[in-house]
C-alpha cells in the first residue's frame, strides 16, 4: 500500500460501495498524516465523476460554480472531509460490533436530512427515476450519493459484510466482502495482500535459518 503512486488515476476502488470508497480516499488509516487523495474541491469532483456519482455535465457546472464561489467550495470540501471521518467512525463501530456514539448518530442524521431534502423524481431516457437537485450553488451535491450509499449499507444485511484491511500489513481501508464464503481479508491482494505474504515468507525462512535448516 505505501508504495502506490499517490494520485487519483491510480487510486483503487476496492470498497464495493461508494461510501466505502469515499472513506478510502486517505492513503492509510493507520499512518498519521497519511496522503489525502482529495485535497481540493476539483479533485473531489473528479473522484465523484470517475465513480459515476455525478455526470460530466454536472462536474463542469459545479467546477464553474466553485470558481465563482471559492469560499463555498472550500466549505464544501471541508464538509466532505468531516463526512469522510464521520463515516469511517460509523463503519468501524459496525465492524467491531459496537454502538455508534450519540454525537455521531446526530451528526449523520443531519446529513440524512440534508440529503433527503435534495432528492427528487425526474424524467430520464428510461422513464421516471430518482435524481438530485442540481442548482448551480449545490456544491455538496457529490456527497449525497455517498450518504445514500451509507444508509443502504448500515440498514441492510450488507452491514455484516463490511470489513477492515487489518494491521500490521494492511492499510485500514474498508470494503464490502462479496466473496462467496466471506473469506476476503485484504483490501487488495496486489498491495496489502502481497505485503502480508512477503512478511510471512520472510519470517518463515528466518525461522528456518535460526533453526539451522
Amino acid at each position: 500500500m505505501t508504495n502506490r503512486t499517490r494520485n487519483l488515476d491510480t487510486l483503487d476502488r476496492v470498497g464495493n460501495a461508494p461510501s466505502l470508497d469515499f472513506v478510502n480516499t486517505v492513503h492509510s488509516r493507520y499512518e498519521v498524516g497519511a496522503h489525502d487523495y482529495l485535497p481540493s474541491y476539483g479533485e473531489l469532483l473528479e473522484w465523484a465523476r470517475d465513480g459515476d456519482l455525478i455526470t460530466v455535465q454536472r462536474q463542469r457546472s459545479l467546477k464553474r460554480a466553485a470558481v465563482d464561489e471559492p469560499r463555498k467550495a472550500a466549505r464544501a470540501l471541508r464538509r466532505a472531509q468531516e463526512l469522510r471521518d464521520l463515516l469511517y467512525r460509523l463503519f468501524l463501530t459496525v465492524i467491531r460490533g459496537k454502538r455508534p456514539s450519540p454525537d455521531d448518530m446526530t451528526a449523520f442524521n443531519r446529513w440524512v436530512g440534508e440529503m433527503s431534502g435534495c432528492r427528487r423524481v425526474e424524467h430520464t431516457e428510461r422513464g421516471l427515476a430518482w435524481g438530485w437537485e442540481t442548482g448551480e450553488g449545490a456544491l455538496e451535491e457529490p456527497l449525497w450519493p455517498i450518504v445514500l450509499s451509507t444508509i443502504e449499507l448500515l440498514t441492510t444485511d450488507d452491514a455484516t459484510r463490511i470489513k477492515e484491511c487489518p494491521a500490521p500489513d494492511g492499510c485500514g481501508w474498508l470494503f464490502l466482502d462479496k466473496s462467496k464464503n466471506s473469506t476476503r481479508r485484504w483490501c487488495n491482494m496486489r498491495t496489502c495482500g502481497n505485503i502480508a505474504k512477503a512478511r510471512r515468507h520472510y519470517h518463515r525462512h528466518a525461522g528456518e535459518r535460526r533453526a539451522g535448516r
